[in-house]
């Protein structure tokens, strides 16, 4: 037992080099006053064009074979189009002008979510 008091204590395995600082400590009123003012350039209000980003729906497989096979009959150069087309036609034909007003609001909330 008295072994363990008198055992000398284990090497370090790592061994550290000299401590590092950096040259310039950072100081809140530094950044302040030297930072380089950026030219403003005038804002242009541009309406954003429709964005494409790719995105997926859930239908049954009999839906979605439906739509390939439109495709295929050259009613529609993609799928996308082919909704596109679609949903204008239901418009033009089931959709009262109250609707519409209400889809468009409806359509601008989800815009503004992007």
């Amino acid at each position: 037992m008295s072994n363990l008091l008198n055992k000398n204590p284990k090497k370090k395995l790592l061994e550290r080099g000299p401590q590092i600082s950096p040259s310039n400590q950072f100081q809140l009123g530094q950044t302040e006053t030297h930072a380089p003012e950026v030219p403003k350039q005038p804002t242009k209000t541009k309406e954003k064009p429709l964005e494409r980003k790719a995105s997926s729906v859930r239908v049954r497989k009999s839906t979605r074979d439906k739509l390939n096979a439109l495709v295929s009959l050259n009613k529609a150069d993609t799928i996308d189009d082919l909704i596109e087309i679609m949903i204008e036609e239901y418009f033009s034909a089931h959709v009262t002008k109250e609707e519409k007003k209400q889809f468009d609001l409806v359509m601008e909330l989800y815009r503004s979510r992007n």
